[in-house]
């Protein structure tokens, strides 16, 4: 990998760790342009590009998260209660996300992205209100809502936090707490997304530096600075204001919406 690949890569994962331990998202919102961006560079054919952006997304999401969740475990945040009934639902629609993505046209693909990001970002702009009683939320609503949530997170290569956390605020969970949970959500999401990915890229394994539909050295660069300021992430969100990280955030999103639209 040429050496602006690999410092767009390390910088890409430095930003994405960051992020994961602020706002409990795995960084895929940042990760996914980035490498649709990079891997035509990096020689990866145009009809792969968009499938392999989001399957190493989800790859470097993985790294990610495990780091920020294990912060965030250690700052007794996790809801062990909340985590029982989002995971699986998670996994299931991220491997079912994955399957789609593989599927479909890359165009579409990325125009799905382009909506997704947009839509996010009004989501995160937008004031939040408070939620219904924790104690009158239907298990099964909850887990077909996760599946939803996780189907696609899978198809576009983005960790959940940023559907998670404010799910977990609506239904009343202290925000804090709900990163916490979303980083472990993201983690989850990105096990099962990727190993999709993996075991359906097979036929594009045997090119160099793949692993299926994951591209390995931009996986293994973007993974190596997200780890390591990911629990720096998950420090800051004990002294910074969250809220107005989030807006700065959603701008951000907003901007990279329209680049791919734009191409």
């Amino acid at each position: 990998m040429l050496l602006t690949g690999w410092l767009w890569c390390l910088g890409g994962g430095m930003f994405a760790g960051l992020l994961a331990g602020l706002l409990g998202i795995g960084g895929g919102l940042v990760i996914v342009p980035l490498l649709i961006y990079l891997l035509p560079i990096l020689g990866v054919p145009q009809e792969l590009v968009v499938q392999m952006a989001v399957a190493t997304s989800l790859g470097t999401i993985v790294m990610t998260t495990m780091s920020s969740a294990r912060s965030h475990l250690r700052h007794g945040q996790v809801s062990f209660f909340w985590v029982r009934r989002l995971v699986p639902g998670l996994m299931v629609g991220a491997a079912l996300g994955a399957w789609l993505a593989t599927i479909m046209n890359p165009a579409w693909l990325q125009r799905i992205l382009a909506v997704v990001l947009l839509l996010l970002a009004v989501r995160m702009l937008i004031p939040q209100r408070g939620g219904a009683p924790l104690t009158g939320v239907s298990k099964r609503l909850i887990a077909l809502i996760a599946s939803a949530m996780g189907s696609l997170s899978g198809l576009v290569g983005i960790g959940g936090g940023s559907l998670t956390v404010p799910l977990l605020q609506r239904l009343n969970v202290p925000i804090r707490q709900a990163i916490a949970v979303s980083s472990v959500g993201s983690l989850s999401i990105g096990v099962a997304g990727v190993l999709t990915y993996i075991l359906l890229g097979q036929q594009h394994a045997a090119t160099d530096s793949l692993f299926g539909y994951v591209h390995g050295p931009a996986w293994f660069a973007i993974s190596i600075t997200s780890i390591i300021f990911a629990p720096l992430g998950a420090h800051l969100t004990q002294k910074l204001p969250v809220t107005y990280l989030q807006r700065g955030f959603a701008v951000l999103l907003a901007v990279l919406s329209l680049k791919l639209v734009i191409g």
